[in-house]
């Protein structure tokens, strides 16, 4: 119980900014949102996580731990009601900030405590539960919201009780195993890339599921001509499911060049996406999100493995943090860039946008690591003394 609570805390916390893309295209119906308010709401979320990671979520000692999980989860029990008793969209958003300092509070100290119980297992748990989180609250809440009556409460409820519940086995066991903490500090695979590869290889992550979780099913909707929300919530459930079987099924460095094979992997989902422009059709876009999910569970995974080799529990909880607020800013970024052109001109133009940025991205991941490479093999000049007379 003790080494598997972090990780269902984690799962549960990130649940919850992500109920409401498997309701988006309920709320945007009865709400009248348009598609630029549809990514403000999704980046409300993201600008109040960010700098919460960035001032609040870098724990610097093991005992900071205990307040940040807890005030942490308080906000995410606070954004359930917020969105519960929400009726527009500004509600919405106060209820998306808290979701935001939720996450941002927690994120750090979850991944050191899940490093510190796990071992070098927990460098990627991580990233499978925060996957695997997203999974679960997008169809989960999707299926309860089309089946059961009051369905902008009873989802938020649940998920309220059930965060309550686990946060508080989490606090209530406070120990530290020795032998778990010492295995944290050996050295593992990815020290030998470039950080920055890293990062924009988490940067390319996140992109992608900015664009997937704020517009993919409102783009379905539009395209497909159906409102049945557990059918709207399938690409992105798909999208997120393909992401956590990725990074269970494939162990790290098995992908030459991974961070620049990863981030191709999503460019070629979000391309057969936008396809489905021209021909719009349920499995294309469903095999668009299942190619994309790949992609990103993989650049997830080696992003923050990257940026975080050999460090120590206490170390990866600051590094986990740096690494997801570069990460989230940049997807909030993207996302409401990506709304205006959803706005201005169209969903599928959006989708071709964020292809060629996705590639922007890649080639610069390449041309950096090529560029280490390239330092790495060149030969050091060495200066003879001559001996003669």
């Amino acid at each position: 119980m003790r080494v598997a609570a972090p990780g269902a805390l984690l799962v549960l916390i990130m649940a919850q900014p992500n109920m409401a893309t498997g309701m988006m295209p309920y709320y945007r119906h009865a709400w009248a949102l348009a598609p630029l308010l549809i990514t403000v709401i999704f980046a409300a979320y993201l600008f109040a996580l960010t700098p919460t990671l960035a001032v609040l979520g870098t724990p610097p000692a093991r005992t900071g731990w205990w307040w940040r999980i807890g005030l942490g989860s308080a906000f995410g029990i606070g954004a359930d009601v917020a969105m519960a008793l929400a009726h527009s969209a500004w509600p919405a958003c106060l209820a998306r900030i808290c979701a935001g300092l939720s996450v941002g509070l927690v994120t750090g100290s979850l991944a050191g405590l899940i490093l510190e119980r796990r071992g070098e297992r927990g460098r990627t748990a991580m990233a499978t539960a925060t996957v695997f989180g997203s999974a679960l609250g997008t169809f989960a809440a999707a299926a309860l919201a089309q089946y059961l009556p009051a369905p902008g409460v009873t989802v938020y409820l649940v998920h309220a009780v059930t965060l309550g519940l686990v946060a508080l086995i989490v606090l209530s066991d406070r120990g530290v195993r020795v032998t778990a903490a010492a295995r944290g500090a050996a050295p593992v695979p990815g020290a030998d890339e470039p950080p920055i590869a890293g990062y924009l290889t988490g940067i390319a992550a996140w992109v992608s599921a900015g664009l997937v979780v704020a517009l993919l099913p409102s783009y379905g909707a539009e395209l497909l001509g159906t409102r049945n929300l557990t059918l709207l919530a399938l690409p992105v459930t798909l999208y997120l499911i393909c992401a956590w079987l990725a990074q269970r099924a494939l162990p790290p460095r098995v992908l030459p060049a991974e961070p620049v094979a990863a981030q191709l992997i999503i460019i070629a989902g979000v391309a057969i996406a936008a396809a489905v422009s021209w021909a719009p059709s349920l499995p294309l876009l469903l095999c668009g999100g299942a190619i994309a999910g790949c992609g990103q569970g993989i650049a997830y995974r080696t992003g923050l493995r990257i940026v975080s080799a050999a460090a120590t529990p206490d170390r990866h909880a600051r590094i986990a943090s740096r690494f997801a607020a570069v990460a989230y800013l940049c997807a909030a970024v993207g996302t409401v860039a990506l709304g205006v052109v959803a706005t201005v001109w169209s969903m599928g133009d959006a989708v071709l946008a964020a292809a060629v940025v996705l590639a922007a991205i890649a080639l610069a991941t390449y041309m950096i690591r090529r560029r280490a490479v390239l330092r790495t093999v060149r030969p050091t000049p060495v200066t003879q003394t001559s001996t003669t007379a």
